[in-house]
């Protein structure tokens, strides 16, 4: 049976030989659902390659002096990031493979500026390699280390083979700085007249271009971003409704819990009951 590629999974591979890890080692993939608004982090340390493709739905990527709006089937490659986050913006699928060894040096270095890169359709390329090692770890319980340098190395050169792009996305400078501002700043904007006046434009222009980019209107993400903001809060057993809804930026926990209770079908107080049976929620360490 096929694996089933919108379920969250981590895939492992095993350690290649020595001489092959050098030059070229896929240790780890990561699949993860977002919900629109929520997000997934992560660090790549110095010598770690962090591909992120946007295999469903638009999703911002954010490290050190590092930012990228992908469309959906967009890539974006980040050079040893340190810290770094990716946000949804529509409800969505991100994966994320880890590439270490100097063969990526080699085959992308030319192209690469500021320690970015972006592929402007190369999600379907990143999702056939995430779906071969989850059919290998299913059918031997552990991908070969020499099997995902192979199939590392075969991406890398499709990747190669894609159009040259900058590092970041240069089409919508109004929308990137929409979602800088509310990833930023949502417990304290007022709403988006006030958004679009920061952005020295009108509001129904903010809201036409941000709609057509992105799926979702500003003001329907910035609710987006407080409702999942509002659920990590609440995992916290000796929190409190107000306290939560004024960290999350609503008016008063009222207008709070029906909102919450229209996002996620849940009050904020049923949420939190069920917090001990559930699972992890849609905020996910992605430690890659």
């Amino acid at each position: 049976m096929s694996p089933l590629q919108n379920e969250k999974r981590d895939i492992r591979s095993a350690e290649p030989d020595g001489t092959v890890q050098g030059l070229l080692a896929l240790p780890l993939v990561r699949i993860v659902p977002l919900s629109a608004g929520g997000r997934t982090t992560g660090y790549g340390k110095t010598g770690d390659y962090i591909l992120v493709a946007a295999a469903q739905g638009n999703m911002t990527v954010s490290a050190h002096n590092r930012y990228a709006l992908l469309d959906p089937g967009q890539v974006f490659l980040l050079e040893s990031p340190g810290e770094y986050t990716v946000q949804a913006v529509s409800e969505g699928l991100c994966m994320l493979v880890l590439l270490q060894g100097e063969l990526v040096t080699r085959l992308l270095a030319d192209r690469l500026a500021e320690g970015s890169l972006l592929f402007p359709s190369a999600a379907a390329m990143v999702r056939e390699t995430v779906m071969a090692l989850a059919v290998l770890e299913d059918e031997l319980g552990q991908a070969p280390g020499s099997a995902a340098s192979a199939q590392a190395y075969s991406l890398l050169l499709r990747l190669r083979s894609q159009p040259r792009q900058g590092g970041t996305n240069l089409g919508s400078p109004l929308v990137e700085g929409a979602l800088a501002i509310i990833q930023e700043e949502f417990p304290f904007l007022e709403g988006v007249e006030e958004l679009a006046q920061r952005l020295e434009v009108s509001a129904a222009h903010l809201s036409r271009v941000f709609s057509k980019k992105t799926g979702v209107s500003p003001g329907k993400y910035i609710t987006y971003i407080r409702v999942e903001y509002a659920k990590l809060l609440l995992r916290d057993p000796d929190t409190t409704v107000t306290y939560v809804a004024e960290a999350s930026g609503f008016a008063n926990a009222n207008y709070f819990s029906k909102v919450f209770r229209k996002e996620t079908g849940m009050s904020p107080s049923e949420f939190l009951e069920s917090m001990p049976q559930q699972t992890e929620e849609r905020t996910i360490q992605t430690g890659i």
